[in-house]
């Protein structure tokens, strides 16, 4: 259900690309870079941004939004200076997990300059965003990261009782995601990938000892699991056709596995792997799957239950 969380709960983020966090990269990994679509890149100007993120929002009908700067980030809202600077630490915990995970070097950016998310909890705010700034019918989170001026509009899709630490982890979630697009660029991720990613991402980056992580490993082990004299949660719940109540909790714990457990030195791989082909065809997950080098999936299946329910 969509947020009515009331225009107030407007912000904007603004997330730089030039945070850096260590990465490894295998010889295969670094050439399989240089044939991805990269986003133009280079340093932007942090006073040239303020005014862009400023002229955007008016020009949404939000022009009463403000710009708070800190170290990594220009937030632009209408919630109250110390309220943007605490989601601006939130979102800044994200970027030295989420570029590990995906391999990012050193100095290599995922956009040009600072990438501007603009997040609109209130779905008529956000509908007309869309459709006077963006120009297109709102359908959820928008991504364009491959421009001269990158961003994410995000309707942060919350229940109506969420606290303000759910709104930001919700922000923080896009951020995640927004970090695989820019590191997948023409690959055409599969939603389990995808949202497993953002959300352990989120979680991994609000610490692993926190309330929220904590939590949510307690429901990744009972899923896997599964009922007692039951079946232990599959791969097949994760990306087959048949979803299950735990769909959702099996695949974060299926991709940080992958990501940021055994399997982590592949990830990259199984990324690059659902690029089209020369036909312009997706592959499916059983071809990506390969492609990383996880050809007996069984094998694998195997291996991420005992972890899973082992932690």
């Amino acid at each position: 259900m969509r947020s009515r969380l009331g225009p107030a709960l407007l912000f904007t983020a603004i997330l730089t690309g030039s945070i850096l966090a260590p990465g490894s990269v295998t010889p295969t990994n670094a050439q399989e870079k240089k044939d991805e679509k990269k986003a133009p890149t280079g340093k932007a100007d942090p006073t040239k941004q303020k005014a862009t993120a400023l002229a955007t929002l008016k020009k949404g009908g939000l022009d009463k939004a403000t710009v708070v700067e800190t170290d990594n980030f220009l937030i632009a809202s209408s919630l109250p200076e110390e309220k943007a600077k605490a989601l601006g630490v939130v979102l800044e915990k994200v970027v030295p997990v989420a570029r590990k995970a995906l391999q990012f070097e050193e100095k290599e950016e995922a956009w040009k300059g600072k990438l501007t998310i603009y997040v609109i909890p209130d779905t008529r705010d956000f509908k007309s965003f869309m459709r006077t700034v963006v120009m297109k019918d709102p359908q959820g989170v928008y991504f364009d990261l491959r421009t001269e001026d990158p961003f994410v509009a995000d309707p942060v899709d919350v229940s109506a009782k969420a606290t303000e630490a759910d709104q930001f982890a919700a922000v923080a979630t896009t951020v995640a995601a927004a970090f695989l697009k820019a590191r997948g660029s023409t690959a055409s991720m599969p939603d389990w990938l995808e949202g497993g990613f953002a959300r352990v991402t989120a979680l991994r980056a609000e610490g692993t000892g926190s309330a929220r992580y904590t939590k949510y490993k307690t429901a990744a082990r009972a899923a896997v699991a599964g009922p007692k004299g039951g079946k232990p949660g599959t791969f097949g719940e994760v990306w087959g056709e048949m979803k299950v109540a735990t769909t959702e909790i099996l695949s974060n714990s299926a991709v940080e596995y992958m990501a940021y457990g055994p399997g982590a030195m592949n990830f990259i791989k199984l990324i690059y792997g659902f690029r089209p082909n020369e036909n312009g065809d997706t592959p499916a997950t059983a071809q990506a799957m390969e492609a990383a080098g996880w050809k007996d999936t069984a094998v694998l299946e195997k291996a991420w239950q005992k972890w899973a329910m082992a932690k």
